[in-house]
């Protein structure tokens, strides 16, 4: 009896809103999102160019990187410190995310589809254009949070006979919504007495 009375103490407050047509909702903050990349740790790169004849050995690191969530379009932005023979300099880069939720596997996928910055040198006080390189090349795969359809749960119900009913209660219809640096997942639930067919 305490979960059904936390569990609808809880459905209460979120009808009660009225904010949210969903019976439920998940948020996922931005800096969850941030304290993932930041424990990936230091992200670098290095190769060797001919410029005249010449070799000019480049790298590149990353500084600050972070994920913008935003309702419009979100961005990873983050600084690119680069050394290209006797230059140094440090560029801001702003790329594209995509966020998506697949209901097939119930994933919700953060992906940096696009993040540009021009590498360059200087050679003879004339600016040399080496390469564009994109930084979403590192981050091939995406960052997955696993969505709310695996929330099944049941509930053990006492009749006055003393008899155990069970409530099976699982989610449906799940969605997201960009909010100001936080996703928010949406979803339903279904009860029934009966426990729900696999795959449904």
């Amino acid at each position: 009896m305490k979960k059904i009375f936390l569990f609808l103490l809880l459905y209460n407050t979120m009808i009660a809103q009225k904010k949210i047509p969903s019976d439920f909702s998940v948020t996922i903050h931005e800096e969850s999102i941030n304290k993932i990349i930041t424990a990936i740790g230091p992200i670098k790169g290095s190769s060797k160019y001919d410029i005249y004849v010449t070799d000019i050995n480049y790298t590149w690191t990353i500084e600050n990187p972070h994920i913008q969530v935003r309702p419009d379009s979100s961005q990873f932005v983050c600084d690119v410190y680069v050394e290209a023979g006797i230059i140094k300099y440090r560029t801001q880069v702003h790329g594209d995310v995509k966020i998506t939720y697949d209901p097939a596997s119930n994933q919700i996928q953060i992906k940096i589809a696009r993040a540009i910055f021009e590498l360059y040198t200087k050679l003879f006080g004339k600016k040399i254009h080496i390469k564009d390189i994109d930084l979403a090349d590192n981050f091939k795969e995406p960052f997955v949070f696993e969505g709310p359809r695996t929330m099944n749960t049941v509930f053990d119900f006492t009749m006055p006979d003393n008899s155990i009913k069970k409530v099976y209660v699982q989610p449906i219809n799940c969605t997201i919504e960009l909010k100001w640096k936080e996703i928010l997942v949406l979803f339903d639930i279904e009860a029934c007495d009966a426990p729900f067919k696999t795959g449904k």
